[in-house]
């Protein structure tokens, strides 16, 4: 080969050469502009406000962090009777949004369809036995491997106050219930879409009103006189908090509470706990 031809070669060859650095240039700086969120094999992504994000069959709900912290825990004795208990948590998460229809349908499948008596997706899930609750709950964990579970009475409450950011409302977000709440007297008497109202200090939403979310069982002192629980042993009932879309203004205040035997009613529905 003349050298002529050699010199053309080679300044063809140190072209091609730095073409293709500089394609595999762009081609990792593309790279660098995805997405730093991670998904792992089960469903779970963490964001950039620290919720914790998971999908499961198509359906995505949040875990919102409730940093640990000391609070005066106020516990419902009578209709308008109240005792104070100062009450120490760890940080744990809790749904930012009650457990839809859609994410109910999503875990539970044909086992136990959706009892809600108002049909929507978007809303929450309602007419929900807590019996009921605790097989979601573990067909969850089943989906997830995470240890979902009910909040108790004091992480509800705590969560419902906004946490160590509190501003001291009388209702979960704010003092003024049309604001922050799905009640008896703006509902249409229905329930509605989830975080349609305005969140609390922790981003958490309709903590008060819309259906009220059960929470652990906890024993009121009554004792059993049948062979079948137990002579003298205590009485379990089932805890739910938050007012609810057919409530007063009253029982949307956050310290209300009330329990029965765990039957699903139309207004009751549940919020998840991790």
């Amino acid at each position: 080969m003349k050298r002529g031809n050699l010199w053309i070669v080679a300044l063809l060859a140190i072209f091609l050469v730095g073409s293709t650095a500089v394609a595999d240039a762009k081609t990792k700086k593309g790279k660098t502009k995805t997405s730093t969120t991670k998904t792992t094999k089960k469903g779970k992504k963490t964001s950039k406000s620290n919720n914790l994000t998971f999908i499961v069959n198509g359906v995505k709900f949040e875990m919102v962090p409730v940093e640990g912290g000391t609070f005066t825990m106020t516990n419902r004795v009578g209709y308008d009777e109240y005792e104070e208990q100062s009450v120490t948590l760890d940080t744990y998460y809790i749904g930012q949004t009650e457990v839809t229809q859609a994410l109910w349908k999503a875990v539970m499948g044909d086992f136990i369809l959706d009892p809600s008596e108002f049909k929507n997706d978007k809303c929450p899930v309602a007419n929900v036995r807590y019996e009921d609750c605790i097989v979601f709950i573990y067909q969850l964990k089943k989906l997830t491997g995470k240890e979902f579970r009910f909040p108790s009475a004091a992480e509800w409450q705590f969560a419902a106050r906004g946490g160590n950011k509190s501003h001291g409302y009388k209702y979960s977000g704010g003092n003024d219930i049309n604001k922050v709440a799905w009640y008896g007297a703006n509902s249409a008497n229905k329930p509605h879409k989830v975080a349609t109202k305005a969140a609390n200090e922790l981003g958490i939403y309709d903590m008060s009103g819309n259906v009220s979310e059960w929470c652990d069982e906890y024993d009121d002192g009554t004792r059993s006189t049948s062979a079948k629980i137990g002579p003298g042993r205590a009485v379990p009932k089932a805890t739910f908090y938050n007012g609810n879309w057919n409530s007063e203004p009253q029982e949307c205040e956050i310290r209300y509470m009330d329990a029965n035997d765990g039957s699903g009613l139309p207004f009751i529905g549940l919020r998840l706990a991790l």
